[in-house]
């Protein structure tokens, strides 16, 4: 739009933000300015209604964008930095509680846990996750919403900087004619002052705050699709794509001329390919056999040093006997070993039959390590050995 871009010229520079939130058939406006004391105001705070064709606002993003344009050229409006909400109802949320982990480690388990349980399709959302409380809320918005609207609002001559969604609790006090919400107190332009701030028109002061403070909250617009980096795109875009037809049809002429070289020469090697396909097919088929071959049987073979089967363990352990020792019990820990528990008349027997383990088991990895052993009342001895086959 040519009146934003004189706007944009006469304006003085300035570090102001604006935070829209989109209902249903109006918007709600904050234009906060931060100077650079960084001291903050609240310049102007409106709500208007738009008359959308298809009902709700956001269902004619080109009818809001241009709308929103408007509203940003007539009353003076910051344009450059957009910060939008949208409402709760275009989201799919929920909440998580994760153990305590660092922010790369919390970014990645919970877009993984997004990913499992959004209903849309791959690609066809946008995650976000935010603190809320003591847990971690999580949620998708389809891009059918987000990069339409954004597009269209790039397109009007505005910049998407931030997008998130209506918080359940927006909490901040109101003093003396400023506003305290955290670390940042807000002065109301005169203005405004006595303005009344409707839950919506908090909405978009928490948009506009969540500007300066992006860790706040939920985001969903990823870097490349903001207002700044889409101008920058097509600002560049034209210059890269001028260049590239040129390059373009020189590579196309000199592909002409490789391409009529090199036909005769497909027709020499497709006549001998011919002649050699059968036998290199039958060549790839015997090789891919032995390949799968080898390859089960290497695979047998690790198995079989790896581990043996329960049948082999138990046959083993049977063929091992003292009189009077027996075992009760088996534990497969962790590690692969067998803890067996089991009781002997007295400690020589367990004596015994741990040395015939060790004299006539070949199959055990390491020497019987016994964990335990005690004696009952009746002088019974309950022992606990440690195997590893």
């Amino acid at each position: 739009m040519r009146s934003l871009d004189w706007v944009r010229r006469v304006l003085p520079e300035a570090r102001r933000a604006l935070g829209v939130f989109i209902s249903d058939a109006e918007v709600f406006l904050v234009d906060l300015e931060r100077d650079d004391d960084g001291r903050f105001l609240v310049r102007q705070a409106r709500a208007e209604k738009i008359q959308a064709p298809a009902g709700a606002l956001w269902e004619s993003p080109e009818s809001l964008a241009e709308n929103l344009a408007r509203l940003c050229v007539t009353c003076g409006l910051a344009y450059d930095n957009i910060s939008v909400c949208l409402p709760r109802e275009l989201f799919f949320v929920y909440e998580r509680t994760f153990p305590p982990m660092g922010r790369e480690e919390l970014t990645a388990a919970a877009y993984w846990d997004i990913e499992t349980n959004v209903p849309f399709a791959e690609g066809a959302y946008w995650p976000g996750f935010g603190a809320h409380d003591e847990q971690i809320e999580l949620a998708a918005l389809p891009t059918e919403y987000g990069r339409v609207l954004v597009e269209a609002m790039t397109s009007a001559g505005l910049s998407v900087e931030a997008l998130t969604m209506e918080p359940l609790r927006f909490t901040y006090r109101r003093e003396n004619g400023r506003i305290v919400w955290r670390d940042m107190e807000a002065e109301l332009s005169p203005a405004i002052v006595r303005a009344d701030w409707t839950q919506e028109l908090s909405t978009a002061l928490y948009a506009a705050f969540r500007f300066y403070r992006p860790s706040v909250g939920v985001e969903f617009l990823p870097a490349s699709e903001r207002g700044s980096n889409l101008r920058l795109w097509q600002a560049g875009g034209n210059a890269i794509l001028a260049c590239t037809l040129v390059a373009a049809l020189l590579f196309l002429v000199w592909n002409l001329v490789q391409i009529s070289a090199a036909d005769a020469r497909i027709e020499e090697l497709r006549q001998e390919y011919a002649l050699e396909s059968r036998e290199r097919q039958n060549m790839a088929t015997f090789a891919d056999g032995h390949g799968k071959i080898t390859s089960a049987e290497g695979l047998l073979q690790g198995l079989s040093r790896e581990r043996l089967s329960w049948y082999a363990v138990f046959s083993a352990l049977g063929a091992t006997t003292v009189d009077g020792v027996y075992l009760t019990e088996f534990d497969v820990q962790e590690s692969g070993a067998i803890l067996c528990s089991g009781r002997a008349p007295n400690h020589a027997r367990l004596v015994e039959y741990l040395d015939r383990l060790e004299r006539e088991e070949t199959t055990l990895r390491e020497k019987p390590s016994l964990q335990d052993s005690a004696a009952d009342e009746r002088g019974e001895i309950h022992f606990k050995v440690r195997l590893r086959f």
